[in-house]
């Protein structure tokens, strides 16, 4: 697996399997809690690059092909699922969920921005114009993407 797992409250969510399976797993046990510790597991929902999200109770993961997916840690119930565009280029970054949105770069430089309040809304696509594989970082008002050649920055203008 190139992604890494998340934890929200008492549970690790962990996709594997090559982007086949996500599973909530209990952090509570010791030793072999396979059995016993694995609450619930979703078939054909992974990822197999971009690692999850958490925002709000929930947990957030885009797909290698763009696929949105909002999953409640609890019991594994998808909460909603849409998509980002498709393109024959993947989804390589994780996604980032700042200020109520989430974030997520596509391989061939397109960054999209998508409401997540109630439900999925596709706000913005903005062609950085080179590759980017890296995740985007929040960091106090302004949003960093490094790009193959280049850091950008945006920034929220203060009034």
């Amino acid at each position: 697996m190139v992604s890494s797992f998340v934890v929200i409250d008492d549970k690790a969510v962990i996709p594997y399997g090559r982007g086949a399976r996500l599973a909530g797993i209990e952090l509570d046990g010791k030793g072999d809690v396979t059995l016993t510790h694995r609450k619930w597991t979703l078939e054909g929902k992974g990822a197999f690059v971009p690692s999850p999200a958490t925002h709000g109770g929930k947990v957030y993961l885009v797909r290698d092909r763009g696929e949105v997916l909002c999953v409640n840690p609890k019991d594994g119930a998808i909460v909603w699922q849409n998509a980002f565009p498709k393109n024959r280029a993947s989804y390589y970054s994780s996604p980032t969920i700042a200020d109520g949105k989430i974030y997520s770069a596509r391989e061939d430089g397109m960054l999209f921005v998508a409401g997540i309040k109630n439900g999925f809304k596709l706000l913005t696509e903005n062609d950085m114009g080179e590759r980017i594989i890296a995740s985007p970082v929040p960091v106090n008002s302004s949003l960093l993407i490094r790009g193959e050649k280049h850091l950008f920055c945006f920034r929220q203008k203060i009034q």
